[in-house]
């Protein structure tokens, strides 16, 4: 139910409000105080005063140029309540401009104050307000008072403002009533207000000095002296105890950083409402600090749409997301998000932003051409004359219904041949780096021109973020380096200024790119080279050992040591403490012991802000050697290797990573076993147990495997694995010491880029503290390693295959493949010293074979992902796309965890035989997307012109990870292949198989591609004439069925079914146009159809199907047997050719089926057969002698192959029909049995279908659950 009248204009809705509180408090600024009847009484003069002198009437535009105040709010009521629109004229306004914007407009009259009547250079009449006697310039006569609009002629212009126009045309924004008075309306219903309440307007004060007047509130002017000066503003706000404004997020920064206590200062705010910009989640954080009870309203709108989306930041705030959503749409079915096509993309999907409803703008005064490309009919309104603006902000609503602002479509900087999206770079920037705000522009032209970010410092939450070192040139090679993991090189930028707060705005309150300062000048010396300015650095470390000496800098020269001057260890901390504080980022005390000089503590610096140790890397083949040898302390105490199902306690590293996740689950599910999961924080303590757990299930939440009853499971251990004994105390280390029998580890630091020296610690030393653990507690080690502690080979390593040390500098060129090999040889070095240890190599790791879910920031999913959307793929000789899904991998991992071989120490999960990259787009085609193919570098060029420019954090995240790292071709040809000659029969003695990389595996991942957002519909199969249709997710979705009997009855019936719940079925029969028949009426169900002659009496029939099913559709996981004969004989009759057929076709026709079926099913672990056999099975019947044995027979065998496989994962049933309506009535000839016991009782018998149902029951059950005979009968025909 509306709040407001929604049928008045904004004059009437005023008037409304001042006759219920005429005694209330208006308007109030720095020198005037008026009540609601006052003003009432003061804008009706003055309006009545436009009306006369001017003839102002509807659409009529009164200008108004004044400061802030009291006045302005007088003027603009006053134009409304005379039935005009007040025309908005910036102070800020340039003077030609001003002029401009007044020759376009062609205003009635301006009112103005008089400091600035001088402003106005065009011919108009003037208003002087503040002068005694109201004065009139250019005035009219006395005359009869113009006629008022109705009060419901709400399409009247109400007023109209100009969009920033310092380049190119300026746009006058006219809005009528209709729109202003819907926007408060919606407002209140999200925040209300009332007498007593005080709003400060302040940024955006045309759009805020009404609201508090048609709900009885005060308006406080706030004058433009104090609008952008942090320390003015918060004082005005506590004095005036304003309960209500507007900010910038950047103004809410900017106090925030002189104010981070600002609730003690503003007890009365009730509630503060963010609009004009992004907020991020960084500023929330603080605010709610700040302002614990300050509802915080985050709003986005634009002049031409009036609000379209807002809501309480404390009630959708995720802190892990980079960007705070702006809420909830208030109108959502006028909410449109396109594509570049101009088609409606899906929830989560990315695209730019169109409005409809009727909070539009009229459009633009006096522009029509720009109105019609700004505003478009809406094509999703069936409302005649509805209309939609096109905002130019890409935005995506969340799967919550919240809508996200991600980007501009427009401002573009272009660099070096490259577009570049500075929120982008804006994002990383503030998400990786010790940045609390930060802009990102452009300096010089042409081939000169470079990205400068403009950053304001974070010194109170860096959360782990890296510092920003800037040189006196402007560089930043360290955070070069960190943002090289997240942007491409070109949307680095190549200056950094610091600043200590961004500038602001005059008129908009945003961030003022056109007063950043330039970037610092490159110093030159005179032979023209960079100079390297080493003595102002060395001057400050100089200053800083003088401080440290207590002894003036005069007396120390370069040539002293820091220990012959007076230092010695106590003083060198404290010095180590100077240079932390001085520089902003941590300074190690060991680099200045070794080099107590100022050049060496010059270079100790430089390398902690480069963030590695130099000496690391320059001479890495000695690190390496060094680092692979295992101390002495770490020895087997002779406790024996111990299977993962005996142990009590199993200690996991990693589960809050993508594999870890899996192999948590895993644990829970396949053991008895309490699960100790070590969770990474810095510097870990006990009260950290909840934020880790945390952690955990925020992460198997985002994979789709959490359940609340983990936690009876497992507990969280807060540690670091960088530290001794991981970062625990003594008595917290003694008690995983006594208590953990087995340890998987697989945590480590995965990144390409850092060097060794940057994984050092958490990936050797890690692995040193948990083999020291290992040898302490007599723990079982499970290892999980990387295939990238070998080299490339498509060829194929071998389980025992290992690089030379002294080749592992070059060969294996990333700092990641450099620790985990170090890693491995600890570990081969404990298991030599006779620890019970295994080490797992995967490869790629792929997503979940059943459900899809997947690593997020998986490369090849991204280049997938992009190719589809693109619908260009690339095409790379010699690219083999290498997936192992996790499921698999997690799988085999706890299952030789079983497997106490003692002499195998290394096992491969990788892919042995990987399928190539255009295997993977050819079977994509089948599932309805198709791509053309063009060569690596075209792809890389396409990509970044049509998709490479999106925000960060936008989604699809695929876009960010190929900005963040775009591959080359050699490197996606770098295939690392491993064999797992040895892996493999370890695996299949546990019927442990990997699954193929085929069109079902793809169709569920591009399916949970679309669930999480990343393509905008899930995948089709395309039928015989090329047609694709939505892929079936029934029950038995992606199962392979094969069918004999099928071309009628009960075959016909089952394959119907079975279809129906996604199967892909084989069809077999002798008659094939029979078969043809089932095969068109099971058109539509999405699954693949295979027809093929068969005569199950015939042993290579039989096998030639199966082969067939196994080629076309894959391996077969159902097999119903559903040929059969019944021939109605008395066995006096002599009846043989009948006999035998029966014995042929039930009996040999079941064993041909079953011999080219079950040795593949047991090899794979799993698979059901079903076969038809007869309540004749359990019961002799007269006349069915012959037929009953054989019925007999398929029980006997059935019951065997049951009993013989029971453990192997095969499932065996036996269906009994009773009396059912098929062709087997009317085979029989022998016309005295038929007449003696075949003759229909008058029962209704089954139909077909009846049979089929109980089949699908049956094989539609869980795995676990068998369902080993149903018998099904006529209801009056018992047996």
């Amino acid at each position: 139910m509306p709040i407001l009248d929604i049928t008045k204009d904004l004059a009437a809705l005023f008037e409304q409000q001042a006759k219920a509180t005429p005694d209330a408090i208006a308007l109030e600024d720095e020198s005037r105080t008026l009540t609601y009847a006052e003003l009432d009484q003061e804008t009706q003069a003055l309006a009545d005063r436009l009306r006369r002198h001017y003839g102002v009437g509807r659409d009529s535009l009164v200008g108004v140029l004044m400061n802030r105040s009291a006045d302005y709010v007088i003027a603009s009521l006053a134009t409304l309540r005379a039935g005009g629109a007040f025309l908005v004229l910036e102070l800020a306004y340039p003077s030609g401009l001003l002029r401009d914007v007044i020759q376009d407009a062609k205003p009635t009259v301006v009112i103005t104050q008089n400091a600035h009547v001088n402003h106005i250079k065009a011919d108009v009449p003037i208003i002087v307000y503040d002068e005694p006697s109201k004065t009139t310039v250019n005035g009219h006569a006395n005359g009869e008072l113009s006629p008022l609009p109705a009060s419901d002629d709400l399409e009247r212009l109400a007023f109209v403002s100009y969009s920033s126009g310092t380049t190119g045309q300026p746009k006058g924004i006219a809005n009528p009533h209709r729109a202003a008075v819907l926007s408060y309306n919606l407002r209140f219903g999200l925040s209300d207000l009332q007498p007593g309440d005080r709003v400060a307007c302040n940024v955006f004060f045309v759009w805020e000095m009404l609201r508090p007047l048609l709900r009885g509130a005060t308006v406080f002017a706030v004058p433009d002296s104090a609008s952008y000066d942090p320390s003015a503003l918060v004082n005005l706000l506590d004095s005036q105890q304003i309960t209500d404004t507007l900010m910038t997020p950047t103004l809410l920064a900017t106090v925030l950083s002189r104010h981070p206590d600002l609730s003690k200062r503003l007890p009365k705010l009730r509630s503060l409402w963010l609009n004009g910009e992004v907020v991020t989640t960084d500023l929330c954080r603080r605010a709610m600090k700040a302002l614990p009870e300050t509802r915080l309203l985050n709003v986005y709108s634009a002049s031409e749409t009036h609000e379209v989306a807002a809501g309480d930041i404390r009630t959708f705030v995720d802190f892990e997301t980079r960007v705070c959503p702006v809420g909830p749409p208030m109108d959502p079915e006028h909410i449109y998000i396109m594509d570049e096509d101009g088609n409606r993309v899906g929830n989560n999907v990315s695209g730019e932003l169109y409005v409809g409803g009727d909070l539009l703008a009229r459009g633009y005064l006096n522009l029509p051409e720009t109105t019609a490309k700004a505003f478009h009919p809406d094509p999703f309104d069936k409302k005649e004359g509805a209309r939609m603006y096109r905002t130019g902000d890409l935005a995506r609503v969340l799967p919550s219904g919240l809508l996200e602002i991600t980007g501009r479509a427009g401002g573009m900087i272009k660099t070096r041949g490259y577009t570049v999206q500075p929120g982008a770079v804006e994002n990383a920037i503030v998400k990786h780096l010790a940045v609390r705000d930060c802009a990102v522009s452009s300096h010089g032209e042409g081939l000169e021109r470079q990205l400068v970010a403009y950053i304001v410092r974070d010194n109170d939450e860096k959360r782990g973020r890296a510092d920003v070192v800037i040189d006196e040139s402007g560089y930043s090679p360290a955070a070069r380096r960190v943002l090289g993991e997240h942007l491409a090189l070109y949307m680095i930028p190549t200056y950094w200024v610091e600043l200590e707060q961004l500038p602001t705005h005059g008129v908009s309150g945003k961030t003022d790119l056109k007063a950043l300062p330039p970037p610092p000048s490159p110093k030159l010396a005179v032979n023209g080279e960079k100079e390297q300015n080493t003595k102002i650095k060395l001057e400050t470390v100089k200053k800083l050992w003088a401080a440290a000496l207590n002894m003036p800098d005069s007396a120390i020269t370069e040539e002293h040591d820091f220990f012959d001057i007076g230092g010695h260890s106590l003083v060198l901390a404290d010095l180590a403490n100077r240079f932390t504080k001085e520089f902003g980022f941590p300074v190690p005390l060991a680099p200045l012991a070794g080099t107590p000089t100022l050049q060496g503590h010059l270079q100790a610096i430089r390398d902690a802000r480069d963030g590695h140790t130099a000496a690391v890397q320059a001479d890495l083949p000695a690190v390496l050697r060094a680092d692979s040898v295992l101390p002495e302390d770490i020895q087997s105490n002779g406790t024996p290797m111990r299977r993962l199902n005996d142990a009590d306690t199993v200690l996991l590293t990693g589960a809050t990573g993508y594999l870890g996740a899996f192999l948590l689950k895993y644990l829970v599910e396949t053991t008895s076993a309490h699960i100790i999961c070590l969770v990474r924080f810095t510097d870990p303590t006990e009260d950290m147990r909840p934020a880790g757990m945390a952690r955990i299930r925020k992460n198997l939440i985002d994979l789709g495997i959490w359940d609340d009853s983990l936690l009876d499971r497992m507990e969280v251990l807060p540690g670091n694995l960088s530290r001794e004994h991981l970062g625990l105390a003594t008595e917290v280390y003694d008690d995983i010491v006594s208590r953990v029998e087995v340890i998987i580890h697989a945590a480590a630091t995965v990144n390409l880029v850092y060097p060794y020296a940057a994984l050092r610690s958490p990936n050797v030393g890690g692995t040193r503290e948990i083999l020291r653990l290992a040898s302490k507690s007599g723990a079982t080690l499970h290892h999980v390693s990387t295939n990238g502690v070998l080299t490339p080979s498509v060829a194929g390593w071998s389980e025992d295959a290992m690089v030379d040390i002294d080749d592992v500098p070059e060969k294996l060129i990333d700092g990641y493949g450099q620790t985990k090999w170090v890693a491995e040889k600890l570990v081969y070095e404990a298991a030599r010293r006779g620890m019970p240890c295994k080490v797992y190599r995967p490869g790629t790791i792929s997503g979940h074979s059943k459900t899809g879910s997947c690593n997020a920031w998986d490369l090849l999913n991204a280049l997938i992902v992009e190719s589809l959307h693109l619908k260009t793929a690339p095409h790379v000789d010699g690219w083999f796309a290498e997936m192992t899904p996790v499921d698999f991998v997690s799988a085999a991992i706890t299952t030789l965890a079983n497997h106490t071989e003692p002499k195998q120490l290394v096992y491969h999960l990788g892919d042995p035989n990987p399928v190539s990259a255009n295997y993977i787009f050819d079977t994509l085609n089948e599932l309805g997307f198709p791509t053309t193919r063009v060569p690596w570098d075209d792809w890389v060029e396409l990509w970044t012109k049509k998709r490479g420019f999106g925000t960060a954090g936008d989604v699809p995240f695929t876009v960010d990870i190929l900005r963040g790292g775009m591959p080359t071709a050699e490197a996606l040809q770098a295939v690392t292949v491993l064999k797992d000659d040895a892996t493999a029969p370890a695996l299949a003695l546990y019927n442990l198989h990997r699954p193929k990389i085929d069109t079902n595996l793809l169709e569920t991942y591009t399916r949970h591609f679309c669930a999480r957002g990343w393509l905008s519909r899930s995948p089709r199969r395309a039928d015989a004439n090329g047609v694709t249709s939505r892929v079936n997710k029934g029950r038995l979705a992606g199962k392979v069925a094969v069918i004999t009997g099928a071309s009628s009855g009960i075959g016909a019936a089952v394959a119907a079914g079975l279809a129906k719940e996604g199967a892909h079925i084989a069809l077999a029969a002798r008659r094939t146009e029979a078969l043809e028949g089932v095969k068109a009426k099971l058109a539509g169900t999405g699954g693949k159809v295979l027809i093929h002659k068969t005569d199950v009496t015939k042993k290579e029939d039989v096998a030639s199907l199966m082969q067939a099913a196994a080629d076309k559709l894959g391996p077969v996981d159902i097999l119903v047997s559903c040929a059969g004969v019944m021939y109605f004989t008395m066995m006096a009759n002599n009846q043989t050719e009948e006999w035998e057929r029966t014995v042929d076709v039930n009996c040999k026709g079941l064993l041909h089926c079953l011999s080219s079926t079950v040795p593949g099913m047991l090899s794979r672990g799993k698979g059901h057969i079903v076969a038809i056999s007869s309540d004749a099975g359990r019961k002799v019947f007269p006349g069915l002698g012959v037929y009953s044995a054989s019925k007999f027979f398929v029980e006997a065998t059935l019951q065997s192959l049951r009993l013989e496989t029971a453990g192997t994962g095969l499932r065996v049933t036996s269906i009994q029909p009773g009396n059912t309506a098929t062709e087997l009535l009317g085979m029989s000839t022998d016309a005295e049995a038929i007449k003696k016991y075949g003759e229909p009782t008058g029962a209704k018998v089954l139909d077909p279908e009846d049979v089929a149902s109980s089949i699908v029951y049956a094989v539609c059950q869980p795995e676990h659950v068998a369902v080993n005979e149903v018998l099904i009968e006529p209801r009056d025909e018992p047996i």
